[in-house]
């Protein structure tokens, strides 16, 4: 895989319009100076390369390539996960993004750490700039979708085959696969008989570890660096 170093994320690849937060992370955090070749993506596939052209007043970026697109890998790949406390939760989305993942389905049910709450406008814009400085960092050029919490039932009447819910007590992944849900804390998940439960072959975990454990599993799996085996070790 080609690097793309060093990397940002803009939101126009056309004006290349630096704000105040991606000028101090050029300036102040990379170290970056006056004529410093680095790539730009808009998150959406796209990318460039663009030169800094001034760091005084305000940092101006200037193209050097025409843009780029790099299509999504296949399949799409998501968790989808109940809620815990905020601070892990971003820090699930963070792991998430830098691990590949396409799609986090955030879910919300009376047995969750918040109680079926839902999360305000400003925390998921907040998830969302978490993803991208994650993004920066992995020089991923595919941002993740975040879906707004969904009740688990409505979550669960929703989907088709490629889903399975991690299980400690469940079998082995089977093949086609592309989504895997981790419950809530208390453990209690209501969902469809028709909807397989899988075990990762590890002992209890947290909700973002099991998360980014799965995510992890299904990235490999995308990439052919693992395969399901017919027979056990």
């Amino acid at each position: 895989m080609e690097r793309l170093h060093p990397f940002i994320i803009v939101d126009d690849l056309a004006t290349l319009v630096v704000s105040r937060q991606l000028a101090h992370h050029l300036v102040s955090v990379r170290r970056l100076r006056n004529g410093a070749r680095l790539f730009a993506g808009d998150g959406h596939g796209r990318f460039r390369t663009v030169a800094i052209e001034a760091i005084q007043a305000q940092v101006r970026l200037v193209p050097l390539s025409d843009i780029s697109i790099v299509p999504r890998d296949e399949p799409d790949i998501g968790i989808a996960m109940f809620l815990p406390s905020s601070e892990r939760l971003s820090w699930a989305v963070q792991k998430l993004t830098e691990t590949g993942i396409d799609r986090i389905h955030l879910l919300s049910d009376l047995h969750d750490r918040r109680g079926g709450a839902q999360l305000s406008p400003a925390h998921l814009e907040r998830l969302e700039r978490v993803a991208r400085e994650a993004a920066q960092q992995s020089e991923r050029l595919w941002l993740p979708v975040i879906d707004p919490p969904k009740p688990a039932h409505e979550y669960f009447a929703s989907v088709g085959q490629g889903v399975a819910i991690l299980d400690p007590a469940g079998g082995p992944l089977p093949k086609g696969v592309t989504t895997l849900v981790v419950g809530p804390e208390s453990g209690a998940i209501v969902a469809p008989d028709s909807i397989p439960r899988v075990s990762l072959g590890l002992p209890i975990l947290r909700i973002e570890t099991a998360a980014v454990a799965g995510s992890i599993l299904l990235a490999t799996l995308r990439a052919s660096l693992v395969c399901i085996c017919d027979k056990p070790w």
